[in-house]
């Protein structure tokens, strides 16, 4: 038989659980919304033109973080066949080309860094969120692309 001061034990008792069930929710929430606005993406060489199939080369990496609608990318590159002159956010699923959006900060060279810090519309955080924008580095031998790279979570 229960009496109500065993009643009132098992209810503080399942009572207790709940603030660490709310703590649990909560920062589950908070890593996923972290890894949302946090992507990366690898720089490879992917070729614009058959033409340029075997004058590419190089390789690099990319880090953006999305802060309200600020995002902030850098990152660095190698290797490639001529010196950089200009990198872009491009926006465009993956594999396939498409328009210049943003402008990015880049050392020439053959190997330096890329940053920038960007303003986004909705259409275009809508679109990194779909993983369809990419940082592609342009070059002196390879004018329309050498070096691209999509921004994953």
């Amino acid at each position: 038989m229960l009496t109500p001061r065993h009643s009132l034990n098992v209810l503080r008792r399942h009572l207790s659980v709940i603030p660490l069930l709310m703590l649990m929710l909560l920062s589950g929430a908070g890593a996923h919304a972290q890894s949302m606005n946090s992507l990366h993406g690898r720089l490879s060489p992917m070729p614009v033109t058959a033409a340029t199939v075997k004058t590419i080369t190089g390789q690099g990496e990319v880090r953006a973080i999305l802060n309200g609608n600020t995002l902030n990318v850098s990152g660095h590159f190698e290797g490639m066949s001529s010196s950089a002159t200009m990198a872009h956010i491009h926006m465009g699923p993956k594999a396939i080309p498409g328009p210049v959006i943003l402008r990015l900060d880049i050392t020439s060279g053959t190997s330096g860094s890329i940053n920038g810090t960007l303003t986004l519309s909705p259409e275009q955080i809508a679109a990194l969120h779909a993983e369809s924008l990419y940082v592609q580095i342009h070059s002196e031998g390879n004018p329309e692309g050498e070096l691209r790279g999509w921004l994953t979570h």
